[in-house]
């Protein structure tokens, strides 16, 4: 019965964001009310408002909220961001729009836009910003349009190419909710080349728009947890050589609850730590980016002192996208192994095996320390690093 309420406190939530326009809906114009575009879709944001409303309880795994959501619409990726949409009326001849964050149009994102168009939907801008934008015609170099407008949401989907399960871990809040994960500096996802395919047939393959697009988010650095056979034995990243690449290949072995079996996790830390101090953001993947980046993802947002309850919301994010109807990424009840894991990896991290009173002081323990059992000495990462990467990932809210 309870079950049943809750579905239909869901849907409720579901249902009432969908009746309201997924596409961008501007407020009426005025001098000081910019335009608001909202960037998650419908089911994205009914599963956050229901999850603000009712956390999930630490250490209760018996049940998850996730497939109420899964299930609502029709069997397809629901991991895609809604764009902000501009208009304006055009001149003959070719257009370029400006896109910034400040009003001086300083660093400016470009498009080239077609001679015919009079409106551009643009993806993957950040949440929480307010953007200056203006449309100039290349034949007289007038600006044809202008404005400005505000973009709402809570977590940072992006849309490129068909990469599958993308995103910022940006907006995350820590515990105490003073603060959050900054925007920009790491991303989650899916391979950007592999044998992994989508609905319609199609290979996940990085084109030239998304590389570029991806190289515009700001990322630098590529750590790939696939083996050499999963990732078509690249030795460098499909973003292009200027890109720093590393392969964690073992990961594959030792994801949720036997990552402190080995030492994938913590040299993957200290070399996103690295190239963070080189100013270079990370995107890490998988094939998927469910498990072996799940588990990649839980432990650097563990250690930046996020809850079980937000550690869980974006681990269970991954089942909006394609390619994983058969076992949805949740953390309960059924059984299927990875929801099994899943649970283990938290149980086991709870443990006393873990020092520390909270879960990020066991998980900043087990970086600093390495796991006591484990069949072979593993690395750790200094404190100083531990400490770099907790004050530099981290904005007061």
């Amino acid at each position: 019965m309870k079950k049943v309420a809750l579905w239909l406190l869901a849907a409720a939530a579901f249902f009432a964001a969908a009746c309201q326009k997924d596409g961008p809906e501007p407020l009426p114009p005025g001098p000081e009310v910019p335009s608001v575009f909202q960037l998650e879709n419908a089911v994205v944001r009914s599963y956050l408002d229901f999850l603000e409303q009712l956390p999930y309880k630490d250490s209760d795994y018996s049940y998850s909220y996730i497939d109420d959501y899964y299930l609502l619409t029709t069997i397809y990726r629901k991991d895609r961001p809604l764009p902000a949409r501009v208009s304006w009326q055009r001149e003959s001849g070719t257009q370029r729009l400006y896109i910034a964050d400040n009003p001086d149009f300083t660093e400016p994102l470009s498009y080239p836009v077609g001679a015919l168009t009079e409106s551009y939907e643009i993806y993957n801008l950040i949440p929480g910003r307010q953007y200056w934008w203006k449309v100039v015609s290349s034949a007289s170099s007038n600006v044809v349009g202008e404005g400005t407008f505000r973009t709402e949401g809570r977590r940072r989907f992006l849309n490129i190419d068909n990469i599958c399960n993308l995103r910022d871990l940006g907006g995350i809040p820590t515990a105490d909710g003073s603060r959050r994960i900054k925007f920009g500096l790491l991303f989650r996802g899916g391979e950007m080349n592999g044998y992994h395919q989508d609905y319609e047939g199609r290979y996940t393959r990085l084109g030239d728009n998304g590389k570029s697009e991806m190289l515009r988010l700001g990322i630098r650095a590529d750590l790939d947890m696939r083996t050499a056979s999963e990732a078509l034995e690249i030795t460098e990243s499909p973003l292009g050589p200027e890109i720093d690449y590393i392969r964690f290949e073992t990961a594959n072995n030792y994801y949720y609850d036997k990552f402190w079996l080995a030492d994938d996790y913590i040299r993957a830390l200290q070399w996103t730590i690295d190239e963070l101090r080189k100013g270079k953001p990370v995107f890490f993947h998988c094939i998927y980016g469910a498990d072996r980046t799940g588990t990649m993802a839980f432990l650097m947002e563990a250690l930046l002192g996020v809850n079980e309850n937000h550690l869980a919301i974006d681990y269970e994010l991954t089942s909006f996208s394609y390619g994983l109807e058969s076992a949805p990424r949740r953390r309960g009840p059924r059984n299927e192994l990875s929801v099994y894991r899943y649970r283990q990896m938290v149980e086991g991290l709870r443990s006393s095996v873990f020092e520390g009173s909270t879960l990020q002081q066991r998980v900043y323990n087990f970086f600093l320390n390495g796991y006591p059992y484990a069949p072979k000495k593993t690395v750790s990462i200094s404190a100083d690093d531990l400490d770099w990467f907790i004050s530099t990932m981290l904005e007061e809210v």
